[in-house]
């Protein structure tokens, strides 16, 4: 389906709206010539996107309110659509701006007979309540006075009820917005200090699931802590404070180790070794992933060259982040790494999980089809947990999935599971892909999985997690004990 087709019937309708709304802003300005008056002119007070009043119109409006009545309880309710990069990706910088003036529309539409937040005027009978910051971000300044908990309740249900998804000739448009708050006086007196409060809550809210909207002080002090510890990590991967961990993947028939996946660990000077869930998600989000991932591919391209020395047939598997996925260095990258250890692309697998196909789908599809060409295997991980690849699977160039050992842990004790794994591996039997279970523990577990088709397993079963140093010698043991056993 092309992008015309698909947007047609949205274009019609935001061009409608975008007409009306010039149109009436052109009466607007014209009925005012010739009058003396001093405030800017009303396009300035207006974003161009939207159509919507701007944070210079609610500067102007907020400092009013408070000089008339600083004694009195605000709110401010900031508004950001996640997600939207995507639609980007799919439809265009111009034409995802029409979908975001829909969207905003649909906000405003929500604040319909919320008297208390602060109307900036009025479009054929209906208020404007809702102030366009810029970009994806929008504000609702609220009286709290006599309803002191009235943002919670409202940001609650626009995270709820309004992201319906836009569906145009069949496709799915889908966004999310979430929300973060800040009280006058409270937690500032500016309309910037309360924006900036804002901002930090909406972070700890989206970033940490389940927690409040509302901004508390302690957030200041998470947000430099995390500042401190990403600087850290910054040093820590020059001054050899990471080490790798690794952990086997088993033939659970023949017995034979097909490969070691590594997991990063940081021997932290003062808070001991921490685990990737403890930095790896905020390492991403802050731009340190990219080095990081360096050092660990140096790494395991090292190991690689070792077992080959050795006369030792294992792959590695490396897990890559979306932003990995996404930069052209990568695979330039590893080309020299190849090269500088020389080893085969083909003993390397990464593994990368459904999230890093979403945030820009054409470019990681054709990131994955030059992986695939230079010789490294591929791996879908978590498999099972999302639904994005299922759509398209078949036009990957995967040659694994890895079924997420949430399934695999309870596979002998819930039908549920048990029916899950089961239709996974006959899924990926059927696109001749192969299957990885993670989080095999018991025997029982391994005899399930075998019996169901999967002959591929990790897990506490086959070993721990062990540095990645003594894998040569554990593989040899390995090997040897395998070939005692009768």
């Amino acid at each position: 389906m092309s992008v015309i087709s698909l947007l047609s019937g949205l274009l019609v309708l935001a061009f409608i709206y975008l007409v009306k709304l010039k149109f009436d802003l052109y009466k607007l300005g014209k009925s005012k010539r010739g009058q003396k008056n001093t405030q800017p002119g009303f396009y300035s007070l207006h974003d161009d996107v939207s159509g919507f009043p701007n944070k210079f119109f609610l500067q102007q409006q907020s400092e009013q309110l408070l000089l008339r009545a600083p004694e009195q309880s605000y709110s401010l309710l900031l508004i950001k659509i996640s997600r939207f990069a995507q639609i980007n990706q799919l439809l265009g910088h111009s034409n995802s701006n029409l979908v975001l003036a829909q969207i905003a529309q649909r906000i405003n539409d929500q604040l319909e007979t919320t008297e208390q937040a602060l109307t900036f005027e009025f479009r054929q009978q209906h208020p404007i309540r809702l102030c366009h910051l810029g970009g994806v971000d929008f504000a609702v300044w609220l009286d709290s006075s006599d309803k002191p908990h009235l943002a919670e309740y409202l940001a609650d249900n626009l995270e709820k009820n309004v992201p319906e998804a836009m569906i145009v000739h069949g496709c799915t448009v889908d966004y999310r917005p979430q929300c973060g708050i800040a009280h006058y006086p409270e937690h500032g007196s500016q309309l910037n200090e309360l924006l900036e409060r804002a901002y930090l809550a909406l972070q700890h809210h989206s970033g940490l699931q389940g927690k409040s909207q509302v901004f508390t002080a302690d957030m200041l002090h998470y947000t430099s802590d995390r500042l401190a510890l990403m600087a850290a990590l910054r040093q820590a991967i020059t001054d050899g404070q990471l080490v790798l961990y690794v952990q086997p993947q088993i033939d659970m028939q023949s017995r034979q180790v097909l490969a070691g996946e590594v997991f990063v660990r940081w021997r932290h000077p003062t808070k001991g070794l921490l685990a990737p869930a403890e930095f790896l998600q905020l390492a991403e989000e802050m731009g340190v992933i990219y080095p990081l991932t360096q050092w660990v591919l140096n790494e395991a391209v090292s190991m690689m060259a070792t077992l080959k020395q050795a006369k030792l047939d294992c792959k590695i598997a490396v897990n890559i982040s979306s932003k990995d996925l996404l930069h052209d260095e990568l695979i330039d990258s590893l080309e020299q790494l190849f090269d500088k250890y020389q080893v085969k692309p083909q003993q390397m697998m990464l593994e990368l999980q459904e999230s890093a196909l979403l945030a820009n789908p054409p470019k990681a599809m054709s990131m994955l089809q030059r992986l695939h060409r230079l010789g490294v295997e591929l791996a879908l991980d978590d498999f099972g947990t999302g639904f994005s690849s299922l759509a398209y699977l078949r036009q990957l160039p995967v040659q694994h999935v890895k079924v997420d050992c949430s399934f695999i842990n309870e596979l002998h004790k819930s039908d549920m599971h048990s029916a899950i794994t089961g239709a996974i591996i006959d899924m990926a039997r059927n696109l001749s892909l192969g299957v990885i279970a993670e989080g095999v523990e018991e025997v029982e577990v391994e005899q399930k999985l075998l019996r169901m088709g999967c002959s591929r397993g990790q897990g506490f079963l086959y070993s721990r997690p062990f540095e990645l140093g003594g894998f040569a010698v554990w593989l040899k043991q390995w090997q040897q004990n395998e070939t005692k056993s009768p």
